[in-house]
């Protein structure tokens, strides 16, 4: 499967958010989440996947400054770790939605649809 093709989700599915970049490193602002798919209700996933289509319409991040920081966000299977899609998106271009899920993860979901 393409890396720039977003797959269709399933239970099998893992989502990694962190937040990477900056001019030195700081492990709390990468604060890495995992979600599961298998583990969310259907209303959380209809958020997902809403949300995930709206960001794959997004330009990926140009990792032009060095101070610059980003969100990456990484599809893969839970079972074999192989990964199915990555985006990095830039911080400064990150819709709201993004930044909660990363600051939340799955609660985030709880809130409304996703926008780009």
């Amino acid at each position: 499967m393409s890396h720039t093709e977003l797959p269709v989700l399933s239970g099998d599915i893992r989502l990694g958010v962190a937040r990477e970049g900056g001019f030195a490193y700081l492990p709390g602002l990468v604060a890495p989440r995992e979600i599961d798919c298998d583990r969310l209700t259907p209303l959380q996933w209809a958020h997902l996947d809403a949300g995930l289509r709206a960001l794959a319409t997004l330009p990926e991040a140009a990792h032009t400054s060095p101070d610059g920081r980003f969100f990456r966000l990484t599809l893969s299977s839970r079972c074999t770790g192989e990964s199915h899609w990555q985006r990095c998106l830039d911080e400064s271009h990150a819709p709201a939605w993004l930044v909660r899920l990363w600051r939340d993860g799955q609660a985030a979901l709880d809130e409304e649809a996703p926008s780009s």
